[in-house]
């Protein structure tokens, strides 16, 4: 049935690819935006259509309106009952954020990708997963499915990895019933990343895998929670996360691409309004003057530089402190970039900085044992040095 029915999935898609239609439906992605979201939608012909869903019927419920015999029923973080076959060897991510978890989890079983490695990625990704099928975004406003991709690798489920948007629900189904594919959305933030792990445990068959990374971030969030309630409101530090080309636009208070200031215990010290976007919030430098921030954290290298050498900004005390930093990027940004469990060193990392009494371990031991763990990889020292690059207090 199963196998009727990707046959049925790719001559239809291939079809509507031939066609050259699409429609759109309304979907929330996985990056952290609020806005409405599309999704690439194919349209088929009167009779294909009809057949599809006919033998689209058959294979769900079986002849006999039973589930078929090879699946199972999961559960997902919206409450949707999803049926999936009861071995998983070839998963679609939806997006970024999903590609990330997915390969800490279970690499192998990756299809294929929702975007490339970057270059500064792929010296800690092993080289047999750059040359994945590239699907593209599944939905949201950068929608880049790629159908035919898709067709070839047909995968046994599509994962959706993020924060629970308000349609979250109506956006599977809808990618579901667009794609004829199993979809699953798999909540993950910082405080639920744990049980998103142990949920995709379940899901892949890799519960020791799982099971491991559950623990770390279990720990890691409750070591955070403890360090913050025992931080006086006196006591705490107010942080600047600097972005672009100037430093005058950051991930506010309140966003989830600032997530790790708060949950360390310090102040997010941009308190103006939030935006959904990476890009950050836009700010004057005056704003960050009165701010006066203990500590600053900025995104990139170039921007690191830019600011250590402006004199405006030796106006600020964190700057003529040299308590100016640069955000480790490699292979993913460790506060955000997207917002996906690269944060977990993120919270070591910015605790150990503003922190150092109540975030004592040696960074760098924390660094390799998390890339180890999470991106499979061994970094040597020389890499460590290249990573944690004006990153950490000489």
């Amino acid at each position: 049935m199963r196998k009727r029915k990707q046959i049925w999935l790719g001559l239809s898609l291939a079809a509507a690819m031939m066609m050259g239609l699409n429609g759109c439906a309304k979907g929330t992605g996985n990056v952290g935006d609020t806005q409405q979201a599309t999704v690439a939608e194919t349209t088929v012909s009167d009779t294909s259509e009809a057949a599809l869903q006919e033998e689209t019927d058959s294979s769900a419920a079986g002849d006999n309106g039973v589930r078929e015999e090879g699946t199972r029923i999961v559960t997902d973080s919206a409450g949707r009952e999803v049926e999936i076959p009861s071995e998983i060897t070839k998963i679609a991510p939806s997006g970024p954020l999903a590609q990330i978890v997915l390969y800490t989890v279970s690499p192998d079983k990756l299809a294929g990708l929702a975007a490339d490695f970057s270059d500064e990625a792929k010296q800690y990704i092993d080289e047999k997963y750059w040359g994945l099928p590239k699907f593209g975004q599944f939905y949201g406003k950068n929608a880049s499915l790629n159908m035919e991709a898709l067709i070839a690798e047909a995968p046994d489920v599509i994962i959706d990895i993020g924060e629970a948007k308000k349609t979250v629900k109506e956006d599977m189904d809808a990618l579901q019933e667009q794609l004829n594919i199993p979809v699953i959305f798999v909540e993950a933030t910082l405080p639920t990343m744990a049980d998103a792990y142990e949920m995709l445990g379940d899901i892949t068959g890799e519960k020791e895998q799982a099971g491991k990374l559950a623990d770390y971030c279990r720990a890691e969030i409750a070591k955070a929670d403890k360090n913050a309630a025992a931080i006086d409101d006196n006591d705490k530090k107010s942080v600047y996360f600097g972005l672009g080309d100037d430093g005058l636009h950051t991930n506010a208070k309140g966003s989830i691409h600032a997530d790790v200031i708060e949950r360390i215990g310090a102040i997010n010290a941009a308190d103006v309004e939030a935006v959904s976007s990476g890009g950050g919030s836009e700010v004057s430098f005056e704003q960050v003057l009165l701010w006066n921030p203990d500590l600053i954290i900025v995104d990139s290298q170039k921007l690191y530089d830019t600011l250590t050498s402006d004199s405006m900004w030796q106006e600020l005390d964190a700057v003529k402190n040299g308590k100016i930093f640069k955000i480790p990027t490699a292979p993913y940004s460790y506060m955000s970039s997207p917002p996906s469990v690269n944060r977990m060193i993120g919270i070591e990392w910015l605790g150990n900085l503003v922190y150092p009494d109540l975030y004592s371990s040696n960074i760098r031991e924390e660094v390799k044992n998390f890339y180890q763990l999470f991106y499979h990889i061994d970094v040597t020292d020389e890499q460590l040095d290249t990573i944690l690059k004006d990153a950490v207090s000489n």
